[in-house]
């Protein structure tokens, strides 16, 4: 699969003291390239994606919605891609 829609992720750096995000800025903590189609966006397997992040793609940016899924080839054995749903801010 290729990956053409350059992806920013941004995260909130605080956490309250049971470790949810908390209401800090939203900075940018890594960058990979993704796949973005309709209201999802595929990325490399080993992205680091979050629940609570936010992702910068292109001109636009999306929270992620719920937590992003682990996608494996048929075998089970190899790790695929990330797959992130997202809603447009």
């Amino acid at each position: 699969m290729r990956f053409p829609d350059p992806v920013t992720v941004l995260r909130q750096t605080t956490a309250d003291a049971y470790g949810n995000p908390g209401s800090g800025p939203h900075v940018p903590v890594g960058e990979a390239a993704g796949f973005l189609t309709g209201d999802a966006v595929f990325l490399p397997a080993g992205a680091d994606v979050q629940r609570g992040d936010r992702l910068a793609i292109r001109a636009d940016t999306y929270d992620v919605e719920g937590d992003p899924r682990r996608l494996r080839s048929p075998s089970r054995e190899v790790m695929t891609r990330v797959s992130v749903r997202l809603r447009r801010r």
